[in-house]
């Protein structure tokens, strides 16, 4: 199987933005995005099975791989206007979107702001950015920039590749992709993640939800804040990916693969 991308940029403020699309304009798009620290790559284990039923979409998210360098602050928000005017240049009313980690937070901003955008999402290792955070997790993601600052980071890295991956072919990606950012890029994405939270009591994901996390994926609160996830859009799908953690598409893609695929057919 061969398949063809093509590499295109758009200057957006503070950064020009790399992404690749496939060929197949004329099938549904599924619009890719990747976690925080790594790149478009991250997604080659699923690029066979949906190569020839969708047109795709990757990108290297604002201050990413070849998305840099970044001038100014990092934010959600400015990186889901970017995958807005992706969509826009494409002359395309929507896509479905499959986010990992960071990646997610972006698509949900993007589906809050324009939900008739968002055909469906596939959430990875992504929590919800409108629910409301306890006072110790509130206190936590605010205090979180501080703390990862006073690391060493070559520790930090370490640290983050071993709690990310459980597969060694997941840990090597990560270390190569996290080894390309200085700590001060690294700190200016994290402090913007960090700040993407907002509550909002009365909203609800109302497109088709796909929900999943790896069993070994112990980073944060996912796998609680996942559970309490599905029950507020009961429309949802959720499940636990076995054999992987928190980069659960990269550490068993073939679980994963089959899961997407059927959550794909059926959306409309």
């Amino acid at each position: 199987m061969f398949y063809r991308e093509s590499e295109y940029t758009i200057e957006r403020p503070g950064c020009t933005v790399h992404y690749w699309v496939s060929d197949n304009p004329e099938k549904p798009l599924l619009f890719f995005a990747h976690g925080a620290y790594v790149d478009h790559v991250q997604f080659d284990p699923q690029l066979l099975d949906v190569i020839e039923e969708y047109q795709i979409i990757r990108w290297d998210m604002r201050g990413h791989g070849e998305s840099k360098p970044l001038a100014g602050p990092f934010s959600v928000k400015d990186a889901a206007d970017d995958a807005l005017s992706i969509l826009e240049r494409m002359d395309r009313k929507g896509a479905i979107f499959i986010g990992q980690s960071a990646g997610t937070y972006v698509i949900q901003e993007l589906a809050f702001r324009h939900p008739d955008r968002v055909k469906a999402m596939v959430i990875i290792g992504g929590t919800c950015i409108t629910s409301k955070l306890s006072v110790v997790e509130s206190l936590s993601v605010r205090i979180s920039p501080i703390a990862l600052s006073l690391w060493p980071y070559n520790k930090l890295k370490k640290a983050m590749v071993a709690a990310s991956a459980i597969k060694a072919d997941t840990r090597r990606y990560l270390t190569e992709a996290f080894d390309r950012l200085s700590k001060d890029e690294f700190a200016t994405i994290w402090k913007g993640l960090a700040s993407c939270i907002h509550y909002e009591p009365n909203y609800h994901v109302a497109c088709p939800l796909l929900l999943v996390h790896g069993a070994y994926d112990n980073t944060g609160n996912i796998k609680k804040a996942m559970h309490e996830w599905a029950q507020r859009d009961p429309q949802s799908i959720y499940v636990v990916i076995p054999d992987a953690g928190h980069g659960a598409n990269q550490d068993n893609a073939t679980f994963f693969n089959r899961l997407m695929m059927a959550f794909l057919k059926g959306v409309k």
